[in-house]
């Protein structure tokens, strides 16, 4: 699973690097990787740790539609964000012991967070809406929107951003 999702990205990056190099992001450092495994530990998997540092994905933006066929953005955290939104922000503090781990932020000023689910083996991806409550189960039950059922879908199905 984990190899198929880096080449889906990789797919993904090459496909943006022939619309603009504009599009692409840029990949952690080794002390951002350092500071992302001191935090997370184990809740992150190693195949993470490596798709961020070895693909130009942090502020790039990837496009889903959503149930009514328009196109949102994802544009991926550095890993300082990530830890501030999981850890010291809602609704990632109490759904981080649930597996979830913010991964993105919604670039048209929403709010609303982007997680992947990464106690599922699937890795589903959902945003999760900041007024949705501060209770793990009420969060999950009625505050999120699946955007595609595994991290490798959000890639093999990413719109570039234009």
């Amino acid at each position: 699973m984990e190899n198929t999702i880096f080449n889906m990205a990789k797919s993904f990056i090459e496909r943006a690097e022939i619309l603009s190099k504009a599009t692409l992001g840029r990949t952690a450092t080794d002390e951002e990787i350092k500071l992302l495994k001191q935090k997370f530990d184990s809740k992150l998997p190693d195949w993470y740790y490596f798709l961020i540092s070895e693909l130009p994905l942090i502020h790039m933006e990837i496009g889903w539609k959503d149930e009514d066929e328009e196109v949102q953005y994802i544009e991926i955290l550095t890993p300082k964000d990530m830890i501030d939104e999981s850890y010291n922000a809602y609704p990632g503090i109490p759904i981080l012991n649930k597996g979830y781990i913010c991964i993105g932020i919604d670039p048209s000023g929403s709010g609303d967070p982007y997680f992947i689910n990464f106690n599922n083996p699937e890795y589903p991806v959902f945003q999760i809406y900041h007024d949705s409550g501060d209770q793990p189960e009420e969060i999950l039950s009625r505050g999120r929107e699946k955007v595609t059922d595994s991290v490798r879908e959000l890639f093999e199905n990413g719109i570039v951003l234009e």
